[in-house]
């Protein structure tokens, strides 16, 4: 499997994280270094070539990888079922194998995003892009999934917090119609799945 794997740097954090995971990824890549303002445009970016792999990952610089995190998830994502998404699962037990939401380091299957394409630049700078992604992938057909034995570590907090330099909350809160109503129009079909 040919894979992507787009490192998200934001500002000035050290990279030691980023180095660390692509160490352990137990799978060859391709990575893609991506310091862009907006995490929606920086996800966006990372989609821009996609077409040249079989697979699209994404790594933060606030998530610790498994050994073998890029493995485990390549093989997941060519054995559960309809596979769309799969992700690494950052609570201390294994969670149920199939999730609506999924959260952290996303490893994207090409047919997906020929499916749904990039993700909603509404989201800018920050909100629930992950959710409303997961939610097209569902109205495409596809699954989403947490990997088995394959644990991250968050540092800090994926909700809360003004690292990017606005109040992560706040902005969720803001963009909370906005996230309502791409839903309810993707459902009714008067908004295409595909952005």
């Amino acid at each position: 499997m040919r894979i992507l794997v787009n490192c998200l740097i934001y500002g000035n954090r050290p990279l030691d994280i980023i180095y660390q995971n692509l160490a352990n990824a137990g799978h060859s890549y391709i990575a893609n270094f991506i310091n862009q303002e907006g995490i929606v445009y920086a996800l966006n970016k990372g989609l821009e070539n996609y077409d040249m792999y079989d697979a699209v990952a994404f790594l933060s610089n606030d998530i610790i990888e498994s050994k073998d995190w890029l493995h485990k998830k390549a093989l997941a994502l060519l054995q559960y079922p309809n596979a769309g998404i799969v992700a690494s699962h950052l609570s201390d037990d294994n969670p149920p194998l199939m999730n609506d939401f999924i959260i952290s380091n996303w490893l994207i299957k090409k047919t997906t995003i020929d499916k749904i394409g990039r993700f909603n630049e509404q989201f800018y700078p920050y909100g629930q892009i992950d959710l409303e992604y997961c939610q097209r992938t569902w109205l495409a057909g596809l699954c989403t999934y947490y990997v088995r034995n394959c644990k991250a570590e968050h540092i800090g907090s994926h909700a809360e917090g003004n690292e990017y330099g606005f109040d992560k909350k706040e902005i969720v809160n803001q963009m909370e119609s906005i996230y309502n109503e791409n839903i309810k129009a993707y459902k009714s079909g008067t908004k295409s799945i595909y952005l």
